[in-house]
């Protein structure tokens, strides 16, 4: 399976890389066949969007040990073979994050892995040089979704915004760097929000579409315009992460159709739920930006399948996923403004709700599944032909899907820590029976086998 269409026949693997792709009759001999027949065989999928690391760890070391065995391991289980994490934080140095993160992902993950560096502020744009010499290629900025710090609701801290003038000059220092350097933004107008954020509040509501009335439609889109247009005038290629309106996404559209070099990501939660789900997934269902209207679920899934919106990514996160992590002791219902936000085991069920509620309800094609959860993200991010492509000489990521597979969404689903499942009780149909890594198989009739080490990404002034 290729995002251009599909064949009839298999994949031969030898030493880590795919060394044949044609007819059976084509293939090598090999010591070991996995018999396909009737189901599909696609190239791993990449995660582009995962935060390894939260303010409930101790430190990055500490934080990285105790996540990334487990969490790449449950990757593994959905059929990801390779995830972005973000590193940075306001007010230090990115260096030695950096070189924390970097020992981290040697030791203890699972999965390969690139990183993206955070650009808060001025000290954050003078990095970026340093961080491309590491080979960070893709730098992400907050416009503005936390102009102030401390409201309700958010990680007091944690998060900082980026003034237009600083995200301009990175957006010039990235372009300077030249590909695959890319500029992600998180668009949302913190102002907007404060203001709405108020109103909505003094009304008593806790419930979870309060969340979504408070963060509304067009406090993404103005800021999606913004960041188009400066990235534009910077020259500079943009990728929008997590859109969640269809205004923003017809703003990408139009941005695309001009021919500027723009990206956009969707998550499974974004397409799948809304804001309305107060009885089924209370807080369970906080996020920034929030879950939206079903109209709005139906110009994403549109987009999605005419590659308006370019890539799948999860944003998910080691943070709140816990019950009582996520819920801050106010329990399920009626405790949105408490509740952290963050939808979690994003990794591990993107496959199986892209396959149920997108291939199975007629809304994608296997070949736009496999385009916008591997081959575009690896063209974005400057994996290709490394990644995401069933093709001679790339590493032999390889998922083995069984269209007929169903699942009963409860806590054995998995593999991860995921308590606060936004799924569960749904029946998902069509999941990975084997998966491939690096040429070892690490998921053997739809369960963990030995499990090997993964490897950093190198890109930008390393690659």
């Amino acid at each position: 399976m290729r995002p251009e269409g599909r064949s009839r026949g298999g994949v031969a693997i030898d030493a880590g890389r795919i060394v044949a792709v044609g007819a059976d009759a084509e293939l090598p001999s090999a010591r070991r066949t996995i018999d396909a027949r009737e189901q599909f065989i696609i190239p791993g999928l990449i995660d582009p969007h995962v935060h390894m690391w939260s303010e409930e760890d101790a430190s990055i070391e500490a934080g990285l040990e105790a996540n990334l065995p487990r969490e790449t391991g449950g990757m593994l289980h959905g059929g990801v073979t390779t995830f972005g994490h973000f590193v940075g934080a306001p007010g230090e140095a990115l260096a030695p994050r950096l070189e924390a993160t970097l020992a981290g992902i040697e030791r203890w993950s699972r999965t390969d892995c690139f990183l993206h560096a955070y650009v808060f502020g001025p000290e954050d744009v003078a990095a970026i040089p340093l961080a491309w010499e590491r080979g960070v290629a893709s730098f992400k900025h907050f416009f503005t979704p936390y102009g102030r710090q401390g409201r309700a609701g958010e990680l007091r801290g944690v998060l900082t915004s980026i003034a237009t003038a600083d995200l301009l000059a990175s957006l010039r220092r990235i372009a300077r760097l030249g590909a695959p350097a890319v500029a992600m933004v998180h668009s949302e107008d913190g102002d907007l929000i404060e203001v709405e954020e108020a109103r909505v509040m003094a009304t008593g509501r806790r419930d979870l579409e309060a969340w979504s009335l408070s963060r509304p439609p067009e406090a993404e889109a103005m800021r999606a315009e913004m960041a188009i247009l400066l990235a534009r005038y910077a020259g500079c290629p943009l990728y929008l992460v997590h859109v969640s309106t269809a205004l923003a996404a017809s703003a990408v559209a139009r941005a695309r159709g001009a021919g500027q070099a723009v990206w956009a990501e969707v998550g499974p939660h974004w397409l799948t739920h809304d804001g309305g789900m107060e009885v089924r997934i209370g807080c369970w269902g906080k996020v920034n930006p929030p879950l939206r209207t079903r109209d709005d679920a139906d110009a994403l899934w549109a987009g999605l399948a005419r590659a308006d919106l370019s890539c799948l990514g999860t944003d998910s996160g080691t943070g709140g996923r816990r019950r009582e992590t996520k819920e801050k002791g106010g329990g399920k219902h009626d405790n949105i403004w408490a509740a952290r936000p963050g939808i979690r085991g994003g990794y591990e069920h993107m496959l199986g709700a892209l396959m149920t509620y997108g291939v199975n309800a007629g809304r994608l094609t296997m070949e736009q599944l496999v385009r916008a959860s591997s081959y575009e993200t690896a063209r974005v991010f400057g994996l290709y032909p490394r990644k995401g492509a069933l093709a001679v000489g790339a590493d032999a990521d390889v998922v083995v899907v069984d269209p007929a597979r169903r699942v009963r969404v409860d806590a054995g689903y998995y593999r991860g820590l995921c308590e606060v499942s936004i799924y569960e009780g749904d029946e998902f149909v069509g999941l990975p029976r084997v998966v491939v890594a690096g040429g070892a198989v690490v998921v053997d009739d739809f369960e963990l086998a030995e499990l090997r080490s993964g490897r950093y990404l190198a890109r930008g002034g390393m690659y």
